[in-house]
């Protein structure tokens, strides 16, 4: 299936250099700095041998258009309340699920998702969520159920004390998969 926004890791040696390597080369209209993410719009021709120069546009632009699953995003945050307090989205997250070996464990295959446009899945450091609460100030007295509609062990019988952050995310990006699909089917038919 031809996309007309295929999304690159740009290796680009030379600075200096706005095009890069993918079968052929493609030209676009800016230079762009080594190592940047970006999104580029092909048009609907398959040709890449057109003189025409193709356009780096905004990330989200494939999901809003045509309604495709473009990723994850990864933001910074100093801490937990953070997170919340500095959200992207005007009218916050609809659901926001909490990730600890404490959490409940449901099957993926059982576990319901309301619908939602905007889902927050938060991960702890080595000493899980329930630190990254304990030291946050303005999370003091709060508790879990406070701030996560659902708290999860995505990664039961792990067979270690802890794991990395980065492999959890990808176990639990796993087991969210069909849990969001399924929800994805429910909020379109609605």
């Amino acid at each position: 299936m031809w996309v007309c926004f295929p999304l690159w890791m740009l290796l680009i040696t030379c600075a200096s250099m706005n095009g890069f390597h993918f079968v052929k080369n493609v030209e676009v209209e800016q230079t762009l700095e080594p190592g940047l993410r970006v999104t580029v719009a092909m048009g609907a021709s398959r040709s890449f041998e057109t003189d025409c120069l193709k356009k780096v546009v905004d990330h989200n632009r494939p999901r809003e258009e045509m309604g495709i699953y473009w990723g994850y995003k990864v933001r910074y945050a100093s801490n937990l309340s953070s997170v919340f307090k500095n959200c992207p989205y005007k009218d916050g997250y609809d659901h926001i699920v909490g990730t600890s070996e404490h959490g409940s464990v449901v099957d993926s295959s059982e576990l319901s998702l309301p619908k939602f446009r905007h889902l927050l899945i938060a991960f702890g450091g080595l000493g899980g969520l329930e630190e990254s609460i304990e030291e946050d100030n303005d999370l003091k007295g709060k508790g879990i159920a406070d701030l996560f509609h659902s708290y999860l062990n995505t990664c039961p019988n792990q067979g270690s004390r802890t794991i990395r952050t980065e492999e959890a995310i990808f176990i639990s990006l796993q087991y969210f998969q069909e849990p969001i699909i399924r929800a994805g089917r429910r909020f379109a038919e609605k």
